[in-house]
C-alpha cells in the first residue's frame, strides 16, 4: 500500500512539474493565465494537499467504506449459502413428499381394488343365494303342482270308476283302485 502512495506521489510530483513547465512557457508566449500556470511552490502545496487528503480519506473514509463493503460482501455470502441450503432442503421436502403421495395413492388404490373385489364377490354370493332361493322356490312349486295333479288324477279315476262301474264303490274299492291307477300312470308317465 504504501509503495503504490509513493508511486502515486511521484507521479503527481511529475504531472506537477511538468505543468509548471508548462505554465511557465505559455506566460512566456505571451499567453493569459492557465489551469496549470503557478509556481514550483504552488505545485508542491498541491501535491502535500493531495496526499493528505489521500491519507485522511484512506483512514477515516476509504477504510470503514472498505470494511462496510466486506461486511456487505459476507452477509451476502452468508445469505446466499443460506438460500441454498434452504433450497436443498425444500428440494429434500418435495421428494419425500411426491414419495409420500405415490405411497398413498398406492395404497388408495389398493384399498379400491379389494373394495372392488370384496363387492363383486358377496355380489356373487347373493346372486348365487337369490338363484338358490328361486330353485327351491321352483321344486317347491312342482312338488306342489305334481301332488295337486295327483290328487286330480285320483278324483278323476274316482268319478270315471264310479260312472264305469255304475255302482258306489266302497272306500276300500275307491283306495285300491285309485292306488292301482297311481300305479299305472307313474309307471307310464316316469313320475315319481
Amino acid at each position: 500500500m504504501k509503495a503504490r502512495v509513493s508511486a502515486v506521489v511521484i507521479a503527481i510530483l511529475a504531472c506537477g512539474i511538468a505543468s509548471v513547465a508548462q505554465g511557465a512557457e505559455a506566460e512566456a508566449e505571451g499567453a493569459g493565465p492557465s489551469l496549470f500556470t503557478g509556481t514550483f511552490a504552488d505545485s508542491l502545496w498541491t501535491v502535500v494537499a493531495f496526499v493528505v487528503l489521500l491519507v485522511v480519506l484512506g483512514r477515516f473514509a476509504w477504510k470503514p467504506l472498505l470494511n462496510a463493503l466486506v461486511a456487505r460482501e459476507n452477509f451476502i455470502a452468508q445469505q446466499l449459502k443460506s438460500a441454498e441450503e434452504s433450497r436443498q432442503r425444500a428440494e429434500r421436502m418435495l421428494e419425500d413428499y411426491k414419495r409420500q403421495g405415490l405411497s398413498v395413492l398406492r395404497q388408495a388404490t389398493e384399498d379400491a381394488q379389494r373394495h372392488q373385489q370384496e363387492v363383486a364377490e358377496k355380489t356373487r354370493q347373493e346372486v348365487l343365494a337369490i338363484r338358490r332361493r328361486a330353485q327351491e322356490e321352483i321344486e317347491s312349486a312342482r312338488a306342489a303342482a305334481v301332488e295337486e295333479l295327483w290328487k286330480q288324477t285320483a278324483e278323476i279315476v274316482q268319478r270315471v270308476g264310479s260312472e264305469v262301474l255304475e255302482r258306489a264303490l266302497t272306500e276300500q274299492d275307491d283306495q285300491r283302485l285309485i292306488n292301482e291307477a297311481v300305479t299305472k300312470i307313474r309307471q307310464v308317465g316316469g313320475a315319481p
